[in-house]
């Protein structure tokens, strides 16, 4: 008997009743992390993270904190797995975690899988359970860990921005990187950025198989898994800090539902940022400094700073399609035909030159007709903000009035369009400056780098 897809999904899901954490293991002498899951149907799955030139021999101390960081890595990546079929019951076999570890991670799953939710009409709300077996207390430790700063580098402008603001204050820092691809390797290359550290995450290639056959699949919180990772990283490659690039944008959520604020941006957010913070030194290791350097300000903040760097102009690159995680997939470049192109453009074009945005994007996003919806989804006035890391409704419309005064801009179509049907009202270029680069006080940004955003906004 024929059986449809949906059928066949049907009828597997039914068998499938647990997700169960197996094992996990690191071997310091490949420098390799081994994280093994598995259904109740019998299915597993193992991730691999190599770490490239990692340290191998460990003090008792270090060797305690890299075992319980391991665990909770293997807890952090196994949502990727956990997605496909979403059982009711987690089993975790190799570890125990108190009440406030499970209440972490249910929060990290059921929000870092809002979208998620909302694109395969789940309600997770009374799925997601994470034993919480263990009545011990936290103990953390201090480690003597060298004070160096490490930041991600993603390909975009956002950690370009925060490279140069350490750059200027003479402070060190090496780029952290993981699968990373041309464009990241372009940028760090263009930085002029030395001693990268560039781990690699292996994704089982099982779970592509059964995405093709049917299982769900959808957005995860992929910078609350990385966090993870660069945590556990911190022992391996001697660092106690980890500047993130995340902006006050990043806390704006896409929609409601069931209750629920449902935001793509959720492991980029303050609120995840605290969280993790909170959780990594209230559990495990006590000096370990978590932060976003550029939390006070918006994405047309950080847009009108990274208009300062031309040398990075050819090779930033922000098109979430350079960083797919089917690698067979991947398409380099702007795509010019996504929310995050759009966004990107909108940005940077009141700070930028014409000509020179014409040269970075290949096209003028502003006057194609073909992008009207698009950027009508951008500023509010249709559907909902995009599932995509792009900035707040209110600053988009902002960009757009504003550049309707630029005598450049103002005659492209989606311009000349479009915003007539904005109510704010447009700001001159001085005036866009002036509000973009206002710092907002909701942030952890400890003093001493607060100082040195001070200095590079009034470079």
């Amino acid at each position: 008997m024929f059986l449809s897809q949906k059928h066949q999904k049907t009828i597997i899901m039914t068998n499938i009743t647990s997700f169960i954490f197996k094992a996990c293991r690191y071997e310091p002498e490949n420098g390799m992390a081994f994280l093994d899951y598995a259904y109740s149907s019998g299915q597993t799955f193992t991730e691999t993270i190599t770490f490239p030139k990692a340290k191998t021999t460990f003090t008792n101390d270090e060797q305690y904190v890299l075992n319980k960081l391991l665990k909770k890595m293997h807890l952090a990546a196994g949502i990727s797995y956990y997605k496909a079929y979403c059982p009711p019951k987690i089993i975790l076999e190799n570890q125990k975690i108190s009440r406030d570890e499970a209440e972490f991670f249910n929060k990290f799953y059921l929000l870092g899988l809002g979208e998620f939710s909302v694109e395969n009409k789940l309600d997770l709300r009374t799925v997601i359970h994470f034993p919480a077996l263990s009545t011990d207390k936290p103990t953390p430790v201090t480690l003597p860990l060298s004070k160096i700063n490490v930041v991600p580098i993603g390909g975009g402008k956002d950690s370009l921005v925060s490279l140069e603001i350490l750059r200027q204050a003479a402070r060190p820092f090496r780029p952290i990187a993981i699968n990373a691809g041309p464009p990241i390797l372009d940028v760090i290359k263009s930085a002029h950025a030395l001693d990268p550290i560039l781990i690699t995450r292996k994704i089982d290639p099982t779970l592509f198989h059964l995405n093709k056959q049917g299982a769900y699949n959808g957005h995860v919180p992929i910078t609350g898994i990385l966090s993870f990772i660069m945590a556990f990283a911190s022992i391996l490659y001697d660092y106690d800090t980890v500047i993130m690039s995340n902006e006050q944008s990043a806390n704006e959520g896409n929609m409601v539902q069931n209750d629920i604020i449902i935001n793509h941006q959720y492991s980029k957010s303050l609120e995840f940022e605290e969280d993790f913070s909170n959780f990594i030194k209230d559990h495990i290791l006590k000096n370990f400094q978590y932060f976003s350097l550029l939390r006070p300000l918006s994405e047309s903040g950080i847009a009108a700073l990274f208009a300062k760097e031309p040398k990075y102009f050819r090779t930033f690159k922000s098109c979430n399609r350079n960083f797919h995680i089917d690698t067979n997939v991947r398409k380099y470049g702007w795509c010019c035909d996504c929310p995050k192109c759009r966004f990107v453009f909108l940005a940077l074009a009141p700070f930028i030159d014409k000509t020179e945005m014409t040269h970075i994007f290949g096209q003028n996003m502003l006057d194609d007709v073909s992008q009207k919806e698009g950027f009508r989804e951008l500023l509010g006035l249709k559907g909902h903000k995009p599932f995509e890391c792009v900035g707040e409704i209110g600053e988009c419309r902002m960009l757009l009035k504003s550049l309707s005064l630029i005598p450049y801009w103002q005659k492209d179509s989606i311009v000349a369009d479009l915003s007539p049907e904005i109510n704010e009202n447009a700001l001159s270029l001085q005036e866009l400056k002036d509000i973009s680069l206002t710092k907002f006080t909701a942030h952890n940004v400890p003093a001493e780098f607060e100082r040195m955003l001070d200095d590079y906004i009034r470079s």
